[in-house]
């Protein structure tokens, strides 16, 4: 996207909203290029696809990609969320928005946002779940994606208990 596109014509995705205002945005799938314009306005530099049934017309934009597929209504795996997180581990490093959609920004939306909030602000499951509820109603639609984000945070503190436990 070059300075004269970057200052064109931008409208946001439907259902967009900072769940982590400058760090963690979710959203409905952009759509056109004037989303992912508004999304490069915002200081988002990275856009995670978790639906592989609609993906965006990424093309010319300079935003990172990454596709994490999981169905709809389903539950991201476990490695679905680390990889997650590790996209956004790498992105606060670099003072780097991120932005998350699936199809209508809700259910796998909501799970990886309450998975950012269990990892990087030390949110416990059911408090992270309920933030995301709150700010973007209608997210972690299932029982399962409830539950994964409680396997999130087990794994978090089984991962934190090795790591406590190697020798200093």
């Amino acid at each position: 996207m070059s300075g004269a596109e970057a200052q064109g014509s931008a409208s946001p995705p439907w259902n967009f909203s900072w769940v982590v205002p400058d760090e963690l945005a979710g959203m409905a799938m952009p759509e056109t290029k004037e989303n992912l314009r508004y999304l490069w306005q915002q200081g988002i530099r990275h856009l995670v696809t978790l639906s592989p049934e609609r993906v965006p017309p990424i093309g010319e934009s300079q935003l990172e990609w990454t596709l994490l597929p999981i169905e709809e209504f389903e539950a991201p795996t476990l490695n679905d969320m680390i990889a997650f997180n590790d996209i956004c581990s790498r992105c606060i490093a670099n003072n780097q928005g991120v932005g998350v959609h699936c199809r209508m920004g809700r259910g796998r939306t909501g799970v990886m946002a309450a998975c950012y909030l269990v990892r990087f602000h030390g949110m416990y499951p059911q408090t992270a779940i309920q933030k995301v509820r709150s700010e973007r109603p209608g997210s972690v639609e299932t029982y399962e994606q409830e539950r994964a984000v409680y396997r999130y945070h087990d794994y978090l503190r089984v991962v934190d208990d090795l790591v406590n436990l190697q020798p200093k």
